[in-house]
């Protein structure tokens, strides 16, 4: 065997690992933003009046959004569809300051949503001002979500920007609302 024949051993032993450098990209990192104001309506509920939120989003403005593992953060979503849109989320805010985590679920949620005509979903939420109880919202009275008319708020594969309230959310004993909550993600799976 010739020395010249031993050269091309190495490289011909390389070949398999070449393609291995050949993949698709990783999926982008998911990120959400919320704000929703638990209410206490009366003496129906036994959790004060608080304002929870993650990055910076309200109906008029989508400033910050927190990536999954940024901040303490972790965010699951996927928001799929062409015509009407399902959504699904989990949250969750674990840091010094903060124990929150928020489960949202919308149904067929249309681009022309409005308050007048807004899709119907659920919430589970629990807060440290909850004690970490889950409040979680009632079948006969889900959440309504919509878009603002002359808003930039939106839905499309991937992504949505929403605003929604839940007029009964329960620990099964209390019942206590949630009011002109925003909700934004985007680089969900779809």
């Amino acid at each position: 065997m010739s020395l010249a024949r031993l050269g091309f051993v190495p490289v011909l032993g390389l070949l398999p690992l070449l393609g291995f450098g050949c993949s698709d990209p990783a999926p982008p990192t998911p990120r959400a933003a919320y704000s929703l104001n638990f209410v206490k309506p009366g003496a129906s509920c036994n959790v004060g009046n608080h304002l929870e939120v993650l990055g910076e989003v309200s109906a008029a403005r989508r400033l910050r959004m927190v990536a999954d593992g940024d901040e303490g953060a972790t965010v699951d979503c996927t928001v799929t569809g062409s015509g009407t849109f399902d959504v699904s989320a989990t949250m969750a805010l674990r840091n010094s300051t903060a124990a929150t985590d928020v489960r949202i679920k919308i149904v067929d949620i249309s681009p022309a949503a409005t308050k007048e005509m807004p899709a119907s979903g659920s919430i589970i939420f629990s807060s440290a001002k909850t004690s970490g109880t889950a409040f979680t919202s009632t079948s006969d009275e889900q959440c309504q979500f919509w878009f603002d008319a002359d808003s930039e708020q939106g839905v499309d594969a991937g992504k949505i920007w929403v605003v929604f309230e839940c007029p009964s959310v329960t620990d099964g004993q209390y019942t206590c609302e949630i009011t002109r909550g925003a909700l934004a993600l985007d680089s969900c799976g779809s």
